[in-house]
């Protein structure tokens, strides 16, 4: 999306009106976490849905919007690898999947930021708030802004029927000569792997088009 915008109208395979029909994934608000102490009653992965999954499925999909009660997922690196936090403290992230492109704020962070260590704290039954000396978030702004990601969604498109395999966006330009495109917004779709692949297949077309 980012780079047929730097072309010239006339250049761009997929307009506008093309991107703003398609269903993106998820974004999502994360927080960087240290605490100055071990953390108990935790796992290194663990998923809270104590709270309505369908209506938050409902904020993201349905009706975009921040959710009243998000679901998260919190991970513990430091639990599994001792090198992740300092001797007797630990270092952790939340995420709260979002609906791409609402409006993102340093409040609404900090809003969301006390209802789920609240939740976290009742339901690990523990006090940590206190403990907390080190916290940065990440939100849909800063995907925006460092990735140029559309309506700073998270993982490219959503993974449905109608954005599935040649359905999604093409590698090859039907307007520019010898430009080619990769990433998770095209085949063979989102995440890390994927996009490597997606690499791949681009290097190999441009090796195998220009091979003397």
């Amino acid at each position: 999306h980012h780079n047929i915008t730097l072309l010239d109208e006339e250049d761009r395979v997929y307009s506008q009106k093309y991107w703003d029909s398609r269903v993106f994934a998820p974004s999502s608000l994360l927080f960087y976490v240290g605490f100055n102490k071990k953390i108990e009653n935790i796992s290194h992965h663990a998923l809270f849905f104590d709270v309505d999954f369908y209506q938050h499925a409902k904020d993201i999909y349905d009706e975009p919007q921040w959710p009243a009660e998000p679901l998260f997922y919190a991970n513990f690196p430091s639990i599994t690898d001792k090198t992740a936090a300092p001797e007797g403290m630990e270092s952790g992230f939340f995420l709260v999947p979002l609906a791409p492109g609402i409006n993102d704020t340093p409040e609404i962070r900090a809003e969301y930021f006390e209802k789920i260590i609240d939740r976290f704290e009742q339901l690990t039954n523990q006090k940590v708030k206190q403990n907390i000396i080190f916290k940065e978030s990440y939100c849909v702004n800063d995907f925006v802004n460092d990735y140029n990601s559309y309506k700073g969604n998270a993982y490219g498109l959503a993974n449905i029927l109608t954005q599935t395999a040649f359905l999604r966006p093409k590698i090859i330009s039907k307007k520019v000569k010898n430009l080619f495109f990769t990433g998770q917004l095209t085949v063979p779709g989102p995440g890390v792997p994927p996009s490597i692949i997606s690499g791949k297949i681009v290097s190999d077309l441009i090796i195998n088009q220009f091979k003397v």
